[in-house]
């Protein structure tokens, strides 16, 4: 019994001192580390492991989100891709937390990019989308991006898999 006892008060200081504001002081890296919630959280939890905390997706296999996913708006087809890809049509987000996060990562990642007018994602649609699974997704893609070039959305070469324009050296 006292073994316990003394186990949890040990337990307790290290917590207490753990919480502390103090021991940031001591560290700078410790300071710098950034705390999630809400759909930053969500997309931390279930995307950032492909598209990175960066969006920049891995290069020739993920495509990446910053600076090309708001070009899926200007397109007809573009926001049933985007509702449809595997990525997020089997994310184990509910509808609604899943519409947070397409609607936070366009606004983060394609910020300047989404097309005048296009309305954010609502649970609704995204819950009729997820039972309409996208079974041909690289050949949709192919044809997005073919209608991107078509109207001069991206270049020759460009096709969201590659380093972004402002990462390459």
């Amino acid at each position: 019994m006292i073994a316990r006892s003394r186990l949890a008060a040990v337990l307790a200081t290290a917590l207490l001192a753990a919480s502390s504001p103090a021991w940031a002081g001591d560290d700078p890296a410790a300071s710098q580390v950034q705390h999630y919630s809400g759909v930053k959280a969500d997309y931390a939890f279930r995307c950032k492991g492909c598209h990175g905390f960066d969006g920049e997706g891995t290069p020739g296999h993920v495509p990446r989100l910053r600076g090309f996913v708001g070009l899926y708006t200007w397109l007809p087809e573009g926001r049933d891709y985007l509702l449809r890809v595997p990525g997020a049509a089997r994310s184990r987000l509910d509808d609604a937390r899943l519409a947070a996060v397409l609607n936070w990562v366009l606004a983060t990642y394609g910020a300047g990019q989404v097309a005048p007018g296009f309305a954010p994602f609502t649970a609704e649609e995204v819950g009729v989308a997820r039972r309409r699974p996208l079974l041909n997704q690289k050949e949709v893609r192919a044809r997005l991006i073919a209608e991107m070039r078509a109207k001069g959305l991206i270049g020759e070469g460009e096709d969201g898999l590659g380093v972004s324009p402002e990462h390459r050296g």
